[in-house]
C-alpha cells in the first residue's frame, strides 16, 4: 500500500521539540561566539585604558608584517641609549634595567618602580628604553583616562591585567600621571566610581607578579594613597638636568636637528660657519631650568628657522633669537607656575638637579613667600589695647589723695594710666625689635617705672 507524501502529518509534539533544539543551537552558538571573541580579546586586543603598546595585534600584524618580523628578530637594545641623565641617575637606572633583564630570563619576580620629577626629564622614554632592553613589552596608559570611564573603569582596568597576563615576554605596564587616579582616598573628595576602580587597582597589584611589571610616573607624588606607597619597590628621581647634562642634549639635539639635514643633501637646509662646539656650549649656559623636552624643541626651532628664511641658510644669530624666545617662554611659564601655587597653595617648583628635597617632599621644594614683619602684625593690637586700658584706667574726676605727711601727691590713677603706657610701649619696642641691645641704664628705667614706688605713695 502505496502512503502519499501529502498525507503524513507531524505531530505537536515533534514540532516543539525541532523549535526546542533548533532555539538551543543557536542560543549555544552565541554564546560559545560571545567567550570566543572575548578570550580572543583578551589575548590579542589592545584595552581600551592602554594608549601605547609594543605588542602587535592580529590586524597589526596583517598590516605591517614586515615590521612585525623585524621586531621579533630585534636584538635587546642599551637602556640608556638616547637618554641623557646625570651619572649617579644613569649608574642607578642602569642597575635597574640589569636587574629587569636578569629577572625576565630567569622568571622571577618583578619589582615596581616610581619615576617622580618635573615634566619632561625622560621618565616615558626611560620605561620604553627599560622595557625593550629587557626584552619585555611594554604598554602606556595616562591617569587622566580613567576617571572619564565611569562605571566602566573597574572592567577596563581588570581588562588591563587580564591583557598583560597574557604576554609570554612579560609586560612592563607604565602609567604615566598616575596622581590623576591614585590619589588619597582618606582626605581627597573623588567619586564613588574612581574609587571603586582605585579599589580593582589595588586589588591587581596587592602582589608582586612575574607577568607584569607595574611603573609609575607622578608629577607630584605626594599625593598618592598610601596603599600605593606601599607597593612601590624602589623610588626614581628624575630631576633637571644640570650644566653638563644640558650640554650633551644641546650637542644631541643639534646633531639631530641640524648638522644630519644640513650634510644630508636632502632637504632644504644649510648651515653657516662659526664654531658649532663653542656654541653648543654657550647655549647649555643660557638654558638653566630647562628640561630636557624644552631643550629638545629647541632643536625643532633651530630646523623650522632654517626652513623658513629665503635662503634656507641656519646663521648663528638665529640660533640665539630661538635661544632668547625659548628662555623668555620658559620664564613666563615658570610665572603662572608660581602664581598657581601661591593661589592654590600647590608645591609645584622643581628644585634644581642636585639639589634635596625639603619638608618632606619627593622632588620639590615649598615655595617661600616673606613673612610679614612683627611690628606690622602687633601694633594694632597693642594700639586696640592701649585705648582699652586708658578708658578703664581713667583718673576719677573731684578725688586726690594726700600723703601722710599733709604734702598734696599726684592723683593715682594718673600714676596708673602712665605706668600702663609706659609698659605698653616697652612691650611694642620689644617685640618689633627683639634683637635690639638694651644696656643696663634702660633696664633700671623700665624697672623702675613700673614698680610701686618705696615711700608709700598709692598706686
Amino acid at each position: 500500500m502505496l502512503i502519499c507524501d501529502c498525507c503524513v502529518t507531524v505531530s505537536p509534539h515533534r514540532q516543539v521539540a525541532g523549535l526546542t533544539l533548533l532555539a538551543v543551537g543557536v542560543y549555544s552558538a552565541r554564546s560559545a561566539t560571545a567567550v570566543a571573541g572575548r578570550y580572543i580579546e583578551a589575548r590579542l586586543g589592545k584595552p581600551s585604558l592602554v594608549r601605547e603598546t609594543s605588542r602587535f595585534t592580529v590586524a597589526e600584524a596583517i598590516k605591517h608584517p614586515v615590521k612585525m618580523t623585524k621586531r621579533l628578530r630585534s636584538k635587546p637594545q642599551d637602556a640608556l641609549e638616547g637618554v641623557v641623565l646625570s651619572p649617579s641617575l644613569e649608574e642607578r637606572v642602569r642597575d635597574i634595567a640589569i636587574a629587569t633583564r636578569n629577572t625576565r630570563q630567569n622568571n622571577g619576580l618583578y619589582r615596581n618602580i616610581l619615576m617622580y620629577g618635573p615634566p619632561g626629564t625622560g621618565k616615558t622614554l626611560f620605561a620604553k628604553k627599560l622595557a625593550v632592553h629587557s626584552g619585555m613589552d611594554y604598554a602606556i596608559m595616562t591617569g587622566g583616562d580613567v576617571a572619564p570611564m565611569g562605571r566602566d573603569g573597574v572592567t577596563a582596568m581588570h581588562k588591563v591585567f587580564d591583557w598583560a597576563g597574557t604576554s609570554r615576554r612579560g609586560l612592563l605596564l607604565f602609567v604615566d600621571e598616575a596622581d590623576a587616579f591614585l590619589r588619597k582616598r582618606s582626605t581627597e573628595k573623588i567619586s564613588e566610581d574612581l574609587r571603586a576602580t582605585l579599589n580593582a587597582f589595588l586589588y591587581r597589584t596587592g602582589e608582586q607578579s612575574s607577568k607584569f611589571m607595574l611603573v609609575l610616573a607622578s608629577n607630584q607624588p605626594e599625593q598618592f594613597d598610601w596603599a600605593i606607597n606601599d607597593r612601590i619597590d624602589e623610588i626614581v628621581n628624575f630631576a633637571l638636568p644640570g650644566p653638563d647634562e644640558r650640554e650633551r642634549l644641546v650637542r644631541l639635539y643639534f646633531d639631530k636637528y641640524v648638522l644630519e639635514p644640513a650634510t644630508g643633501g636632502r632637504q632644504r637646509m644649510k648651515l653657516a660657519q662659526f664654531d658649532y662646539g663653542q656654541k653648543c656650549s654657550d647655549i647649555a649656559k643660557r638654558t638653566e631650568g630647562m628640561s630636557g623636552r624644552e631643550i629638545s624643541k629647541l632643536g625643532v626651532a633651530w630646523q623650522a628657522a632654517a626652513y623658513s628664511s629665503e635662503d634656507g641658510v641656519l646663521t648663528e644669530a638665529m640660533i640665539d633669537a630661538r635661544v632668547d624666545d625659548a628662555f623668555k617662554q620658559h620664564l613666563q611659564k615658570m610665572d603662572w607656575l608660581h602664581g598657581d601655587e601661591v593661589t592654590h597653595g600647590t608645591t609645584l617648583t622643581p628644585h634644581p638637579a642636585g639639589a634635596t628635597a625639603s619638608g618632606g617632599k619627593m622632588g620639590f621644594n615649598l615655595p617661600l613667600s616673606q613673612a610679614p614683619e612683627a611690628q606690622e602684625v602687633i601694633a594694632p593690637v597693642l594700639e586696640v589695647k592701649m585705648k582699652q586700658e586708658g578708658e578703664s584706667l581713667s583718673p576719677p574726676s573731684n578725688i586726690n589723695n594726700q600723703s601722710a605727711e599733709g604734702k598734696s601727691a599726684t592723683p593715682a590713677g594718673q600714676d596708673c594710666e602712665d605706668a600702663a603706657k609706659a609698659e605698653a610701649a616697652t612691650e611694642a619696642k620689644s617685640l618689633a625689635k627683639p634683637a635690639a641691645p638694651t644696656d643696663g641704664k634702660m633696664a633700671k628705667e623700665d624697672k623702675t617705672g613700673s614698680s610701686p614706688p618705696k615711700d608709700g605713695t598709692p598706686v
